[in-house]
């Protein structure tokens, strides 16, 4: 499958192509590493961020920032949302937990058993953007589900969105488990199994909406 990324809508092209970039970094350092390593899959994802491969996962999460960013500059541009709507806050939340996950690694428990201030942030950071980008993904998609020159893209984005949503009810199911019996709730669950599953929901989701927002823009400035 190709994509045609026209000249005339930069912001949404560039969007979409980082988006797609940065996920398929990340992905192939996922396949690289499980080759070598299965049994590296049932860590977490950001565990990448304190290895050899820091400059890989970094390129890749933080192109997924700044494509979105771009995608919802152009989503603005195109009149597809406005910039105070509950889309564009859950987007923008979205690409500062990106960017939060990055700029402050994750925490090193074989060196500190406490939770410190820089761990406290990353699982801040990644908390914030696992939950703000479905709930951005389903503001932007439901006004325009009876909209008929853009109803079966706003399907799309909203199915994989509400996709993403249940990639997240193993880790609520571990919480619950967690707040009300002794089992620590990252023991519930293989987190890096759910994690992965998660963030695949999440970002396929995430790269419907950036094509629907590029095919907008380019209809907007035809």
């Amino acid at each position: 499958m190709s994509f045609d990324f026209p000249r005339n809508n930069g912001p949404a092209a560039f969007g979409a192509l980082s988006i797609i970039v940065g996920a398929l970094v990340v992905l192939s350092l996922d396949i690289h590493t499980a080759v070598s390593d299965p049994a590296h899959l049932r860590r977490t994802i950001s565990e990448y961020g304190l290895g050899a491969q820091q400059w890989v996962f970094a390129t890749g999460v933080l192109l997924l920032a700044v494509g979105s960013a771009c995608t919802l500059v152009a989503a603005v541009r195109a009149g597809l949302v406005k910039v105070s709507s509950t889309a564009a806050v859950a987007m923008t939340l979205w690409t500062v937990g990106l960017v939060a996950v990055v700029v402050v690694p994750k925490q090193d428990w074989s060196n500190d058993a406490t939770l410190g201030l820089g761990g406290a942030v990353h699982r801040l950071g990644a908390t914030l953007a696992f939950v703000s980008i479905p709930i951005a993904l389903i503001a932007f998609s439901i006004p325009w589900i009876g909209e008929g020159r853009w109803r079966s893209r706003a399907r799309t984005t909203l199915v994989l969105a509400a996709l993403g949503v249940a990639a997240l009810l193993p880790i609520v199911y571990a919480l619950l488990v967690g707040m009300t019996t002794s089992t620590p709730w990252y023991r519930v669950v293989t987190l890096g199994y759910v994690e992965r599953l998660l963030v695949v929901a999440e970002v396929i989701a995430l790269i419907s909406l950036a094509l629907w927002v590029k095919a907008t823009s380019s209809a907007v400035r035809v």
